[in-house]
């Protein structure tokens, strides 16, 4: 498992700069803070293009970097980012968060940093952002893999407190990968009660919303012979869309559950939010 995807389309209802702002401010509340950005235009050059968050890295990196590319803080990082996107008229913007969840190898109530990259696109019918969560087998899977002492995410704190037997393996602790699994879900919830974007969908692979048909298709091919792939949430602004296999085959939904997120139905695979 490399990296999950949540994808949304939302309708544009609102400017593309407003959308930006009030979207990153509700997301920041669960992904932390924005560690840089970069706001997409030819009028500034590939590499001062990058807003840094100087409080989010290591202030050593910028002793050799100009002023006007960092900023001291997540809200001025995206203070900046938006007088960009107004002024270069830009149609796509990166975001990279910290990302901070419940480390599931440390028997201490620890956090474990995971990078997270947003992008938003303003397309002709929508609002697009896919967000991506790198490595999540190890924090978001129901059996998480086992570490050893020799890993080097082990070996940036030797004295933590690892759940560590004496030759050197390290358990995970299922309770709280549940708990990574369950902030994830209120993540998901949480946006659709705030924004009811045309479509939403988190899983292995990627998904295409068609606005004519409103179906959402998954655009790994391999996705009908690999259950692995199957969404793990969707949800459709309106009543009788679909999700679709790539060839246009409907998706069987027997596997999943649903709840209202405000009035908009949310479908969950049971097997990876048991606890609802």
């Amino acid at each position: 498992m490399d990296r999950l995807y949540w994808d949304i389309y939302a309708v544009n209802t609102e400017d593309f700069p407003t959308f930006i702002d009030r979207t990153s401010s509700h997301l920041h509340i669960y992904l932390g803070d924005v560690r840089e950005a970069v706001a997409h235009t030819d009028q500034i050059s590939k590499y001062g293009r990058v807003i840094y968050n100087q409080q989010a890295w290591d202030t050593d990196k910028f002793k050799e970097i100009k002023d006007e590319v960092t900023q001291p803080n997540h809200y001025d990082v995206i203070k900046e980012t938006i007088l960009r996107v107004n002024k270069y008229k830009c149609d796509k913007v990166d975001m990279g968060y910290v990302g901070r969840w419940k480390n599931p190898y440390q028997i201490a109530d620890t956090h474990l940093p995971t990078g997270i990259t947003i992008s938003y696109e303003k397309r002709p019918e929508c609002h697009f952002i896919r967000t991506v969560f790198f490595s999540p087998e190890h924090w978001f899977n129901l059996q998480c893999k086992p570490l050893f002492r020799t890993d080097p995410i082990v070996e940036k704190e030797p004295k933590g407190s690892w759940n560590m037997n004496p030759v050197g393996l390290i358990a995970p602790k299922p309770e709280k990968s549940a708990a990574n699994r369950r902030a994830m879900f209120n993540i998901v919830s949480d946006f659709i009660k705030e924004f009811r974007p045309a479509f939403t969908g988190l899983g292995l692979s990627q998904f295409y919303f068609n606005f004519e048909s409103g179906n959402a298709y998954l655009t790994d091919n391999e996705a009908k012979e690999r259950e692995d792939l199957l969404p793990l949430i969707f949800s459709f602004r309106e009543d009788g869309n679909r999700p679709m296999f790539s060839d246009s085959t409907e998706i069987p939904i027997d596997n999943f559950d649903n709840t209202l997120a405000r009035d908009q139905r949310m479908f969950f695979d049971r097997r990876y939010f048991e606890f609802l």
